[in-house]
């Protein structure tokens, strides 16, 4: 294992660090709601995601942290008594047959952060809080990160609570069914914390299959995503290829162009068709309309506006020469997230301290710390992803990167601390 060095500084400093105990209850807590052969089922307050937060907040309260729950069911649990706070956290819900890494790991090692600092008996100046964030992943309410929007203030009470699911049921009433409404004096927005520094698998390839041990994100990618339409004219599978309005053929085209225009891009650029509808979708007729998104991410907002101007025109030329009709619109634009200097730069600090090979890179996926960078001073500590896999059952993070990531999370809360 390449921790040892780094591990035995910290216990030099009387830190009771315990990495076998912090895997072990890793591999218990995240296999709450695994089910073999198909992953996570633990999808925001169902019954594998209810029981995984009680079991959170038994460990917590045995430890003698005080425990809250705000307005939109994120448990929020505080050490000490005096001064401003720093927080660690992310969320504990999954997308459906998801990984067992994504979110909880950053839960799960903030529990044994504060059990490490209680159990050797360090003394902060700052308070130290620990954030589950309800509904990160969005896959039960749409859109993703409502917990941490509501408690941060970027969106209102009656919105979040109005949100309905798949099967009809409202948010709120999630929320008052499994008892997790709290107070809205609870919420992040009355008592931001100064720091938040977020822990999470990286859910790409770059720092696996380079070989770092740590990323440390400047930022997350902004990321729009417009919906486009082609309609011809529906028609009968016998009739000749000359003689058709095919608007699949609109959707194919543009997937092809947009593909290699990403390609020439690739280090700034991420571009996603991931929603279709063809109508009518019968096997023996010609598609009279087909409407589809595209998500468009880069770190760069010129980037983006350059590539919807480049979806758009070509839309309307494939539009002109295939004889259909074109429509597109914006559905919605998360503009990026810059983190904190100080922070990112104390990350960087550490892990020359520690002597982990770190990588200064950015979020291509969205996190709950993109809401805290609007009240608290915010960065994020990414490890690697075998092969780059999340989402899915073969989502993995080695153990000795599991380690890594929780030594240098513990090293930055005191560096911070000491700021």
């Amino acid at each position: 294992m390449r921790y040892e060095g780094a591990l035995e500084k910290l216990r030099a400093r009387g830190l009771k660090v315990n990495p076998e105990r912090f895997l072990a209850e890793f591999n218990r807590m995240s296999r709450i709601g695994w089910v073999e052969g198909y992953g996570m089922n633990r999808l925001a307050l169902s019954e594998n995601h209810v029981a995984v937060r009680m079991d959170l907040m038994e460990q917590l309260k045995a430890l003698g942290a005080k425990v809250k729950v705000d307005e939109a069911g994120n448990i929020i649990a505080e050490l000490g008594e005096q001064g401003e706070a720093i927080a660690v956290g992310s969320h504990l819900d999954s997308v459906p047959g998801g990984g067992r890494f994504d979110g909880a790991y950053g839960v799960i090692a903030g529990l044994e952060v504060l059990r490490t600092i209680k159990e050797s008996n360090v003394r902060l100046r700052h308070r130290l809080v620990l954030i589950d964030f309800n509904n990160e992943e969005g896959s039960r309410w749409s859109p993703p990160l409502l917990g941490s929007g509501l408690s941060c203030g970027v969106y209102t009470r009656d919105f979040v609570y109005s949100r309905v699911d798949r099967n009809g049921v409202r948010f709120e009433d999630a929320l008052r069914n499994t008892g997790f409404v709290g107070s809205p004096e609870n919420n992040i927005s009355r008592n931001p914390p100064r720091f938040y520094v977020e822990l999470h698998i990286e859910q790409g390839p770059e720092l696996y299959s380079k070989g770092y041990d740590i990323g440390i994100p400047q930022g997350i990618v902004g990321i729009r995503v417009v919906e486009l339409a082609f309609r011809g004219s529906q028609d009968h599978a016998s009739s000749p290829l000359w003689a058709r309005r095919d608007a699949l053929t609109g959707l194919v085209i543009v997937k092809s162009r947009l593909e290699e225009y990403a390609l020439e891009r690739v280090d700034k650029l991420r571009v996603t068709i991931g929603r279709v509808n063809v109508e009518p979708n019968v096997a023996n007729v010609v598609p009279g309309e087909v409407r589809f998104t595209v998500d468009i991410r880069s770190y760069d907002p010129n980037i983006i506006d350059e590539t919807v101007k480049y979806i758009v025109e070509n839309g309307e030329d494939i539009a002109r020469r295939r004889g259909l009709d074109f429509e597109h619109r914006d559905l919605w634009y998360i503009e990026r997230t810059l983190f904190d200097t100080q922070v990112v730069k104390t990350i960087e600090e550490v892990c020359e301290e520690l002597e982990f090979k770190c990588l200064k890179t950015w979020s291509w996926a969205g996190h709950d710390a993109q809401n805290m960078a609007r009240v608290s001073r915010t960065g994020m500590i990414f490890i690697p992803s075998v092969n780059g896999k999340s989402h899915s059952k073969d989502e993995y993070s080695r153990d000795e990167d599991l380690v890594k990531g929780l030594l240098t999370l513990l090293n930055v809360i005191l560096a911070l601390d000491s700021s």
